[in-house]
């Protein structure tokens, strides 16, 4: 292999998108936008990362975790960067969209996802796609129990599934409002804001988990509108078919 070539590791596919990772799909369309020629490594072990995170990249002899930090990473080795065109208006108008779908959002899905039985049952399908039965067993309430953790300490899990369901649809309907009858969140043409909804979006709605805002999320036809349009543009060879669901 080309030492040159940049080695994105990511989660594996799920669910008809290319990563089960809200920011594998973040970083992947955000190296697409750019024209990145890259190398996708799939691993579904993120304590290997150098944050102990996924996404991260190998570069060269350079192992770089977070997207932002990646990002920033190619700006300075390759002169590439997003959003140059973009308004200090736009800029901080993007921001603060990121950072609520990043610090507030991607909270409510993983609660959704680890701590409610009924979208645990969908992250243990993955578990037993990858590995044999006697390691599901004693994996998955191992890695359960570590993300309950996480999420308590950052607050989100120290709230009532009722609590949380409401500001996940708070945050929905935010995004349903600010999107309107656009194309794309920020400007005419996608920008980084759009890869950080397009990451959390996918995995809501393309996922099979019947729970509150997930499927609350799904009956808004402009944000599944926008997944769909953002799937085909970033990944056209995987096509914007929703993929069927199975029953919880």
């Amino acid at each position: 292999m080309d030492n040159d070539t940049l080695r994105v590791f990511t989660f594996p596919p799920a669910w008809g998108l290319p990563t089960a990772g809200p920011f594998g799909l973040k970083l992947e369309a955000c190296l697409r936008m750019l024209g990145a020629t890259y190398q996708p490594v799939h691993e579904g072990d993120n304590r290997k990362g150098p944050t102990r995170k996924s996404p991260w990249v190998e570069d060269g002899g350079v192992r770089i975790g977070d997207t932002e930090c990646i990002l920033e990473h190619l700006r300075t080795t390759r002169g590439v960067v997003l959003d140059g065109a973009l308004s200090a208006v736009e800029r901080a108008q993007s921001h603060v969209l990121r950072r609520m779908l990043e610090e507030h959002y991607h909270q409510v899905f993983e609660y959704e996802l680890v701590v409610l039985d009924e979208g645990f049952l969908h992250m243990r399908k993955l578990f037993e796609a990858k590995m044999p039965a006697p390691m599901v067993a004693l994996v998955a309430p191992l890695v359960r129990r570590g993300l309950k953790k996480h999420l308590f300490e950052r607050g989100i899990a120290r709230h009532t599934p009722e609590q949380v369901t409401a500001m996940g649809r708070a945050d929905v309907d935010a995004l349903a409002t600010w999107l309107g009858d656009r194309e794309w969140f920020i400007a005419d043409g996608p920008t980084k804001a759009d890869t950080s909804a397009f990451g959390l979006l996918a995995v809501s709605i393309r996922s099979p988990l019947a729970t509150p805002v997930c499927t609350y999320a799904r009956s808004k036809p402009n944000l599944v509108a926008f997944v769909d349009r953002a799937l085909t543009r970033f990944f056209p060879e995987l096509g914007a078919k929703a993929p069927e669901r199975a029953a919880a």
